[in-house]
């Protein structure tokens, strides 16, 4: 066996922060997303990679040594390796083992990981529409694209403000101040990008580049201080303050940067600050010398890399087939730990070291073309079919109803709907919040406001209804005026509540429009605080930034009486719409399934858990039922005093017996564990036509 490479001013102190990194990205992972902020070990890992990369940088740079051809030969050798081993093996299990849409988007991001953009193919994909992060092997690719994506930048600029410095003879060594210049300016402008971003699209704060590149800027800031020598060895005293007050950090972010806070942003602060301190105390600072630098702490940092690609496709294709216990997910990270040694062991270090170093840089170069281009193709299929996974044939008849792969409407709907709204245009961030579809281009008589209960009812409609339906819904925004149902966190949906609004005073203004639908879909959480659906009255709310013109959103104190809230704004609501002679429909929702419907089909997979989930439903009487009938009685209790209103239960016809399915009959009737199918839509769209048609008649 190899033994592992040690380069020259080698910091086991290192190796035990990556551990503390890997560390907390697979606890988190694996055991504890809810109360534990352990995604922080990325930003770590950023750090890290920034103070390594940049020293070796800037040392060859001084020397007057530095390639470009060199520094990324040094990168194929040091990413490829473990990652060619890696993508391939996932994506042929993918093949085995996932339904056809779920591989195909798989073999994207082989794709996109193979050439480093993977962030931007999950940029793309991220929104209300995205499928489960379980569903995405290769997920946590995404800082590897992040940070390749930094490295083709970063050096290029290093050499230009380090010449320009030498050439104005602005110090003697490394560039002297503009290299700082230059660090501090996009350290600065990558930070402010970053909480711009966090105000209106956090998906793109944790994706792009140029919002995370300030974190390994902040390694590299620390290394060119130990370059320049302007942050020397601190005493021993010093070392073990700074050394305490890292890991204090790192552990107040693991402890309280959890998964309801936003990130990143300013909440990516403490870790990063927490990292840098702790590399600045040096190997002698006591957190330094007797945690970080214990013998098990620097051996799982030295396989850390491979650790991290290895640990989340197992959890992922773990949950994928039905084995989600949390013994389950040991065993998979004591699978991953193994792995992730063999792989050291066996390919990376053979691979990065050794003799023929040219043979073996062009093939991993050629091996991870080839993977790429594979994942092209069996992706799109260049003019043919895409590569059908090996399930195709058994479970195509179900899969193309999960997961949104059935469209809800067409392109042409939807620039009907824009036409006929032009003010609801550029009103929502990021656009895929906005539910805009007029079924027949012409003047609606029916008005569909809400949430995604609309969404999803909509192509069952569409194959049913004489009548043309307009569809105005937003993500997660409640069918009342004034009203905020969505977590602070997710901030690209705060302001949805305004396209209800707008969307009410549409149908209230518009004459051909007789027949209005309210439903809410998290109606089983709109009354419990910690759901993050927990209803807010936004009147007198919002202000506008007086520089740019923007909306800012003003975070609403959730309602002390939620019920009361809403009753209030439900009553404001059915008020207005009465004296504008509108008839109302008010649609209680289809039941929310405990259990993710794609397990229904676990039997189909090669590979899956003993426990298959035979019956796929859930009981009428269990704790989500009785939240969702606590807002029925509610509203049943409000529409009394409005003879233009009436209700229709959405879930009756998905429901017998006491139980309500999500795959019944041979018919998968559910998207995910609450959107309904186009199956499931197909079954509730007759009895719905119905009640618009007997509301027409009112």
């Amino acid at each position: 066996m190899t033994t592992p490479h040690v380069p020259a001013r080698y910091r086991p102190d290192i190796d035990g922060l990556r551990t503390v990194a890997v560390g907390s990205v697979i606890v988190f992972h694996a055991f504890a997303r809810q109360h534990f902020g352990g995604f922080v070990g990325v930003d770590i890992f950023f750090v890290i990679s920034g103070y390594l990369i940049s020293g070796i940088l800037l040392r060859e740079l001084d020397e007057g040594r530095f390639s470009f051809l060199r520094f990324y030969a040094r990168r194929v050798r040091r990413i490829y390796p473990a990652l060619l081993v890696v993508m391939a093996s996932v994506l042929g299990f993918g093949w085995l083992e996932m339904f056809d849409a779920d591989f195909h988007r798989l073999a994207l991001h082989v794709a996109g990981s193979a050439g480093f953009i993977v962030n931007l193919v999950l940029y793309r994909e991220a929104g209300y529409f995205d499928t489960a992060s379980d569903a995405k092997p290769l997920l946590h690719l995404w800082s590897l694209g992040v940070e390749e994506q930094f490295y083709i930048l970063w050096p290029v600029l290093l050499l230009i403000a380090h010449r320009i410095g030498r050439k104005l003879g602005v110090g003697r060594k490394l560039g002297g101040g503009v290299v700082w210049g230059v660090l501090a300016a996009l350290m600065l402008a990558s930070f402010i990008h970053a909480v711009l971003l966090m105000r209106h699209d956090i998906s793109a704060a944790f994706y792009w580049p140029t919002a995370r590149g300030w974190e390994l800027l902040a390694g590299a800031a620390l290394a060119l201080a130990h370059a320049r020598g302007a942050a020397p060895q601190p005493r021993p005293a010093i070392a073990a303050a700074l050394g305490v007050a890292g890991a204090g950090l790192i552990a107040g972010s693991l402890i309280f940067v959890t998964a309801d806070k936003p990130f990143p942003g300013w909440n990516a602060l403490p870790a990063v600050a927490g990292a840098v301190l702790l590399i600045a105390a040096g190997p002698g600072g006591w957190v330094n010398r007797w945690l970080l630098g214990l013998w098990p702490m620097r051996w799982l940092g030295q396989i850390s890399y491979p650790l991290y690609l290895w640990h989340w496709p197992l959890l992922a294709y773990a949950a994928i087939a039905g084995f989600d216990s949390i013994t389950a997910r040991a065993v998979a990270m004591v699978a991953a730990v193994l792995l992730a040694w063999l792989t050291m062991q066996l390919v990376e270090e053979p691979l990065r070291f050794g003799a023929r170093p040219g043979a073996k840089l062009w093939g991993l170069i050629a091996g991870m073309t080839a993977l790429g281009l594979f994942g092209l193709w069996a992706w799109g299929g260049w003019g043919h079919k895409p590569l059908p996974s090996y399930t195709a044939d058994r479970t195509a008849a179900f899969a193309h109803q999960l997961n949104w792969q059935t469209p809800v409407g067409s392109a042409e709907q939807k620039a009907a709907c824009y036409r006929l709204m032009p003010g609801r245009v550029g009103m929502a961030h990021p656009v895929q919040n906005d539910f805009c579809y007029l079924l027949h281009d012409g003047k609606p008589d029916v008005a569909m406001i809400g949430d995604s209960l609309n969404l999803s009812l909509f192509p069952g409609m569409a194959h049913v209804t004489r009548h043309n339906l307009l569809l105005a819904s937003a993500s997660e925004a409640a069918p009342f005026y004034d009203s905020r149902t969505t977590d602070l966190p997710d901030r690209s949906r705060l302001g949805n509540y305004r396209l209800t609004n707008q969307a009410l005073n549409f149908a209230i203004a518009s004459r051909s429009i007789r027949v209005v639908l309210l439903s809410y879909l998290n109606a089983d959480r709109l009354f419990t605080p910690s759901s993050g659906h927990y209803i807010q009255d936004m009147r007198g709310k919002e202000d506008t930034d007086v520089n740019d013109g923007e909306h800012v959103e003003v975070a609403a104190n959730p309602a002390v009486d939620g019920p009361a809230t809403m009753e209030a704004a439900m009553r404001r609501t059915l008020g207005r719409l009465r004296q504008a002679h509108k008839q109302v429909i008010v649609i209680f929702p289809n039941r929310r399934m405990s259990f993710n419907p794609a397990s229904c089909l676990d039997r189909l997979r090669p590979v899956h858990a003993a426990t298959v989930n035979d019956l796929c439903a859930v009981s009428d009487h269990d704790e989500s039922a009785l939240r969702r009938q606590a807002y029925v009685t509610r509203v049943e209790k409000i529409v009394q005093a409005y003879p233009n209103v009436t209700v229709f239960d959405a879930s009756a016809p998905l429901c017998e017996g006491g139980l309500c399915y999500a795959l019944r009959g041979g018919h998968m009737l559910y998207r995910d564990d609450l959107h309904v199918s186009e199956e499931g839509a197909a079954l509730i769209a007759p009895g719905l036509e119905q009640a618009i048609d007997a509301a027409m008649k009112r």
